[in-house]
């Protein structure tokens, strides 16, 4: 095979994808053993924290029963302590317990023979050295019983308060360790006292002061470690007697979680890495072959350019799974890479799409400079400001102008630009046309003048916009291109049948003229002729270029006659339909300034939706024009809450808007509240393309209008709209 001198390639490949799909299974399995370590480590701390604090209560309960089992002698045996502490001050063996009862009761015996203890004789009734060898003997019993509790349940103690309330000493009575060290809390002689303060220990003493069981758990912390203690109050006859306090050690519990948590690790590392090891087998027989074999043929295509690697492609046994789908689109994709005109078309599109997205974008902040400067001339100015105003609107507008020729230009090139025919009157078009484009004439001494054939036939059905765009743009040219003379615009109609004449139209001036070598490339995008003595002129050099495809996208012609200095003559000529009704003129022209008469509407609601708070503030003032009182909100979420509980009559939505869009909005809210089902819902977009209409119309918005707004625009809508 032809590749076969690629084979050192292909294992270098091949292993590569083997190394990065095992670095990622590694990275994976770590991170995944990690977290589980983590989720078990807190988990089991959770877990075995809870067990103990149920552990110290049961324990504080289990010892608080037994001494209540006993309550009375007890109750003798702590009021004798706190009497005689310093008489039984002694330390006591555990395993002397019954030795120290036998001596007791042998005692008793020879003091009063024939007697029964308790029955006949109390132990307050003995004399002072029975007593003491009685209550020696109880102390040894209770200090067994808190021993046993302790080992019983794996504590590391378990003791008896006595607290005093005027030293704030703690004198331990009982307790189940035995310690050599005087600082310990486990330290067992009798009568020596532990200082502990209220406000450290303040679980503690509120136990003692209240006699009341409290949930908490007491934790605190020193040089024998970390430990949670519970106080159980100890009450007889309706007296807190003293604290049963049982304690655990933390160290233990962390020691079992951890040990607990490597266990886990231990079990699961040989079941992950055996994982890993077959799910790489498993990857590279399924996967990594064909994806190496589909590697090195894109290389050897790139590196040779051997138009045979489709055929290598599409012989190779790849499945019929997304890798097969990959290979099938890779041989596609290189087979098309022969078709040059799809590269110089994919390259139009990309700058087709960068002049509308460029266009669009400028457009925005245009609705702020036209807004605001059409807002500023209706206020009551000096005539100085009222003419930088004015200024500032005609450039604005100029501006326009330059970027709807881009707009439209990549548009043509995209080959989106669509013919919207509808009736209208040819003769009324032509006047208005004049009227706007003889205001650039200034005092230059150039007469304008329009004739109209005798044959024109004035009601026709057409891309009236389309072809007053056309006009407008050859009348500005011979308009800034004459500076003395004239410039005359005539109009006449050549029957083609019953229903359809040829539009003729003609623009004669007698400004700079076009030198014969150059007409064709006055029609050439992004082209002026003698640009050097052009200077002055005003424009992109798209005007005639986007007017040339215009008409030939109405099926129509355009030519130019021409002399060096002397003038220029462009002729058109558009097939149309004849209008079936009468047309419409249209209204007054846009610029014209709305005044209350023609509308007003102070009762109206009206919601307007914009990302952009400067479009807001122009649409605000623009709407008070009118007498309305907007509600303005920044986004589509803020549009949803602001129709929760309000009504509107209009709903001004922009499309482009940031996490929500406009038509995303409309949409939650049709469907979120009924209501808003027959409120119109108005597009107030800077995306002006006929796409974007068309999207935004389709969508189920009820109007459009293309920002940056005028008022007349503005007006027509809310007429429409707001009865």
């Amino acid at each position: 095979m032809r590749f076969g001198r690629y084979s050192g390639g292909k294992l270098k490949v091949k292993s590569k994808l083997i190394r990065q799909f095992a670095y990622l299974i590694s990275a994976f399995i770590i991170v995944t053993i990690l977290i589980s370590a983590l989720i078990t480590f807190i988990s089991q701390t959770m877990m075995y924290r809870e067990l103990c604090r149920n552990r110290i209560k049961e324990v504080g309960d289990y010892l608080s029963g037994l001494i209540l089992d006993d309550a009375e002698d007890f109750q003798n045996y702590r009021n004798y302590y706190i009497e005689h502490y310093q008489e039984i001050r002694i330390p006591c063996d555990f395993t002397e317990c019954t030795e120290v009862r036998n001596e007791f009761y042998r005692a008793f015996k020879e003091t009063y023979p024939g007697h029964s203890f308790m029955t006949d004789v109390k132990p307050q009734d003995m004399p002072e050295d029975l007593q003491l060898l009685y209550y020696t003997y109880r102390h040894a019993h209770w200090l067994l019983i808190f021993e046993q509790a302790r080992a019983s349940f794996d504590l590391p103690y378990t003791y008896f308060l006595l607290p005093d309330d005027e030293t704030h000493y703690t004198m331990y009575m009982i307790d189940g360790e035995r310690t050599e060290d005087p600082e310990h809390p486990g330290y067992l002689y009798m009568g020596d006292s532990y200082y502990e303060e209220p406000e450290e220990h303040q679980l503690l003493w509120k136990t003692w002061h209240n006699a009341k069981r409290y949930d908490e758990v007491y934790e605190w912390n020193n040089k024998w470690g970390n430990t949670y203690s519970y106080y159980t109050p100890l009450s007889i006859h309706g007296e807190c007697i003293g604290l049963i306090v049982t304690e655990i050690d933390v160290k233990n519990v962390n020691s079992m979680i951890l040990k607990s948590t490597g266990v886990l690790i231990v079990q699961l590392a040989p079941i992950l890495i055996l994982l890993t090891v077959l799910l790489l087998l498993f990857i590279r027989k399924k996967y990594i072959n064909r994806i190496n074999h589909l590697s090195t043929q894109i290389n050897d295509f790139s590196s040779t350019r051997a138009y045979e690697t489709v055929d290598a492609i599409k012989a190779y046994p790849y499945g019929n799974d997304e890798i097969r789908s990959l290979a099938d689109n890779t041989a596609d994709m290189i087979k098309e890479i022969r078709i040059h005109e799809e590269k110089i078309a994919q390259a139009a599109q990309f700058k087709s799409d960068f002049l509308a997205n460029m266009s669009h974008e400028i457009r925005t902040p245009m609705n702020a400079v036209v807004g605001l400067s059409e807002l500023l001339s209706k206020q009551e100015l000096d005539e100085k400001s009222k003419e930088y105003a004015d200024q500032i609107n005609a450039s604005a507008n100029t501006m326009l102008v330059i970027i709807d020729d881009i707009l439209d230009f990549s548009r043509i090139e995209a080959g989106t630009m669509t013919i919207s025919p509808k009736d209208y009157n040819v003769k009324t078009m032509l006047e208005e046309i004049v009227s706007i484009t003889s205001r650039g004439l200034g005092d230059k001494p150039v007469k304008m003048e329009l004739c109209l054939a005798q044959d024109l036939v004035q009601e026709l059905h057409g891309d009236s916009e389309r072809i007053r765009q056309v006009l407008i743009n050859i009348i500005s040219n011979a308009v800034k291109f004459t500076e003395q003379g004239s410039i005359k615009i005539d109009a006449g109609s050549a029957r083609k049948d019953g229903s359809t004449v040829d539009l003729k139209i003609s623009v004669a001036d007698t400004g700079i003229g076009i030198e014969k070598e150059n007409y064709e490339k006055i029609f050439d995008s992004f082209s002026q002729i003698d640009s050097k003595r052009n200077r002055k002129a005003e424009g992109t050099g798209l005007g005639l270029a986007i007017s040339q495809r215009l008409i030939q996208l109405m099926g129509g012609n355009i030519e130019v006659n021409s002399e060096y200095g002397v003038g220029s003559v462009f002729r058109i000529t558009i097939p149309q339909q004849i209008a079936a009704h009468k047309a419409k003129g249209p209204t007054a022209p846009s610029n014209a300034a709305p005044t209350p008469d023609a509308f007003f509407a102070p009762d109206a609601r009206v919601l307007v939706v914009d990302d952009n708070s400067v479009n807001l503030y122009i649409a605000k003032n623009l709407l008070e024009l009118y007498g309305i009182r907007p509600t303005c909100v920044l986004s589509g979420a803020d549009a949803i809450r602001a129709v929760d509980g309000h009504e509107y009559d209009l709903i001004l939505m922009d499309y482009m808007m940031p996490d929500m869009d406009g038509i995303e909005t409309m949409e939650r809210i049709r469907e979120k509240f009924p209501a808003y089902k027959d409120v119109p819902i108005i597009a107030f977009t800077a995306n002006a393309v006929a796409e974007a209409r068309d999207i935004l119309m389709n969508s189920g918005m009820d109007d459009f209008i293309a920002k940056p707004v005028k008022s007349k625009e503005l007006e027509a809508i809310l007429k429409k709209w707001l009865s």
